[in-house]
């Protein structure tokens, strides 16, 4: 299993400055032990973790995500923050 490192309040927009596509929520930046690489941390409608970076979407080992969103505290969107994780 690979370990992941999330930061929920990082710069996911450096990763991906793009339009997100719709139903996905950008989290936050996900750092991959296995190969030092970081970018944005979406999940898709479907409920899949993806790392992306200027638009190449590499999926994640999704329990080794769901372990490392048990460490960090995710901000819960209100409807005035929605438009931020939209974009």
């Amino acid at each position: 299993m690979d370990t992941y490192f999330i930061e929920a309040s990082g710069a996911w927009r450096r990763y991906h400055p793009m339009e997100v596509p719709k139903g996905w929520r950008m989290l936050g930046t996900i750092k991959r032990a296995s190969d030092d690489s970081t970018g944005a941390l979406g999940r898709s409608p479907a409920g899949v973790y993806a790392q992306i970076s200027v638009g190449m979407v590499r999926m994640l080992d999704q329990r080794a995500v769901a372990d490392a969103l048990r460490r960090v505290v995710l901000p819960t969107p209100s409807r005035r923050g929605t438009e931020s994780l939209r974009r």
